[in-house]
């Protein structure tokens, strides 16, 4: 579906408040968006440098293009339903890609940690958010970002199992404790403002979830049932062990 396909919003059933805190939310999704193009083309270019071979560099390439639409999808929806235009900001991105100067590294580290965990968390995430969604351009626009993203955590996952065997001993030992901190990261991002929430008893209003902001309690199932069902097995079974790195996700930090 195209930008130009979009159903019309249909957002009278709602109040000027309801609507102003749950459009709030398709800028910040915009910026993720493109912090995630940034996070895929770094990756097309440490699979050239390290002698990846294709078709990897290629599909990351492909990837980087998902993820820009994915931006300008969310702009849209978020100007057609009144927020105010995102305001991007690299520097969170190019400060992680820098902090990865040696590219075997790089590439292993954001594979793992950016769309193979990252990428299956936010699948989750967006596929619940689409399903409590009842107001038609919202609910289509999450349709399509979920579409993409689960050929992005599978094209995660497929490119580090292609990758992990010519990985030498020390970069796999690095992987367990990059593990480990990515999922603390994830965590802290994801779970804990969700918890925050709750552990202040603010109301959550209906409207929000039918507008497509997931409820705080279920953000905190979408991702604790990703980590426990999905990623710590995925990890295991690549080579990396999921449930130590689930233990010492803010010890290894």
């Amino acid at each position: 579906m195209r930008t130009t396909e979009l159903p019309a919003a249909f957002v009278s059933p709602y109040s000027e408040a309801q609507l102003q805190f749950a459009v709030a939310a398709w800028p910040m999704r915009a910026a993720e968006e493109l912090r995630s193009a940034l996070i895929f083309r770094a990756l097309a270019r440490a699979a050239r440098d390290s002698g990846m071979p294709e078709p990897w560099p290629t599909r990351f390439a492909a990837a980087t293009c998902d993820e820009v639409r994915h931006a300008r999808l969310c702009a849209i929806v978020g100007a057609r339903l009144g927020a105010p235009a995102p305001t991007y900001r690299s520097h969170p991105a190019r400060t992680r890609i820098e902090s990865l100067p040696e590219p075997v590294v790089r590439l292993t580290s954001l594979l793992l940690v950016e769309v193979a965990v990252g990428e299956t968390i936010s699948t989750c995430l967006f596929r619940a958010g689409r399903r409590a969604s009842k107001e038609p351009l919202t609910r289509a626009a999450l349709g399509i970002i979920v579409g993409d993203e689960i050929h992005h955590q599978q094209l995660g996952w497929a490119a580090l199992a292609s990758l992990w065997p010519t990985l030498t001993d020390p970069v796999r030992t690095a992987m367990q404790r990059e593990a480990a901190r990515g999922l603390g990261a994830c965590e802290q991002q994801t779970a804990c403002p969700a918890m925050g929430w709750l552990e202040k008893g603010r109301p959550f209003d209906p409207a929000y979830a039918a507008l497509g902001v997931l409820h705080p309690e279920a953000r905190i199932e979408a991702f604790y049932a990703a980590v426990e069902t999905l990623v710590l097995p995925r990890l295991t079974y690549l080579g990396i062990d999921g449930a130590l790195a689930w233990k010492n996700r803010y010890r290894d930090s």
